[in-house]
């Protein structure tokens, strides 16, 4: 039996504020709008989630129905791309910033539900680099990971700063290993996980991103001197986002860019 290939982890500089979902309170979520508004605050780095539509196809969304950020029925694993890529997803931002700051946006064409390859173009035109979760639907996370890939690496410039892929859902980071070895990994965790050591070494991941409240400056700084870097999220207030970063965390993730950015200023 062959040898499994020798993978290394590559070298990875996160931003101290990177946008989630674009910039989740700026915009609707998951949006060409939501990353045009991250970069408008001054951020170079956007997270944003990668599903797969019924028919396979990679497009921007968190949840697994359409309900919350769209306001119709159904559930992304049973829907079309035919069906998904023309909603309006500014139903979400409704609920949460009210109808009248939700109105600006309805009915805007990068408002609609977005494919990843019109994503990578407006990446490519606001000259932002991404940190692309991988969200898969119940039971699809290797394919997920390996559609998303599949579709990334022919239209990502190699002279650019490579994206990072996370997951929740580990076993897409070992696609992405195998896929795309010199782009670094991002291990997600709600929690500080307690094999964390192991679980970076298995999956050769270049950060670990946690629950800004789980973390302590004693678990930020043995990942660090262990060479690895710290993302947190979500972070949007600015007293919690001082505190982070005197614990020595590299990046915050965070629905308000413009305050961090402000505020961290200082």
């Amino acid at each position: 039996m062959a040898s499994p290939p020798a993978f290394s982890v590559p070298s990875l500089r996160l931003p101290r504020v990177m946008g989630h979902r674009g910039a989740l309170a700026l915009a609707p979520e998951n949006t060409l709008a939501s990353i045009g508004a991250a970069a408008a605050a001054g951020v170079t780095w956007v997270e944003f989630d990668v599903m797969l539509t019924g028919d396979r196809q990679p497009v921007l969304m968190h949840d697994k129905t359409l309900k919350r950020t769209t306001g119709m029925p159904g559930a992304m694993a049973e829907t079309p791309l035919s069906a998904i890529s023309g909603l309006d997803a500014s139903a979400g931002f409704a609920r949460k910033r009210g109808a009248g700051a939700a109105a600006a946006f309805r009915g805007r064409d990068d408002c609609r539900v977005p494919t990843l390859e019109e994503t990578v173009a407006c990446l490519l035109a606001l000259d932002l680099t991404p940190n692309v979760e991988i969200k898969p639907t119940p039971g699809l996370a290797e394919e997920t990971a390996a559609v998303a890939l599949e579709r990334l690496l022919p239209l990502w410039p190699e002279d650019r700063l490579p994206p990072l892929i996370s997951a929740f859902e580990w076993d897409a980071l070992t696609v992405a290993r195998e896929m795309a070895p010199l782009w670094p990994r991002g291990l997600l965790s709600h929690k500080f996980p307690k094999d964390w050591q192991a679980a970076m070494t298995r999956y050769d991941c270049a950060s670990l991103h946690v629950n800004w409240r789980h973390l302590g400056t004693a678990k930020v700084q043995a990942v660090k001197a262990a060479g690895y870097a710290v993302a947190s999220y979500t972070v949007n207030q600015l007293t919690v986002a001082r505190r982070l970063v005197k614990m020595g965390v590299d990046c915050l993730i965070t629905d308000r860019p413009d305050r961090l950015l402000a505020g961290l200023a200082d």
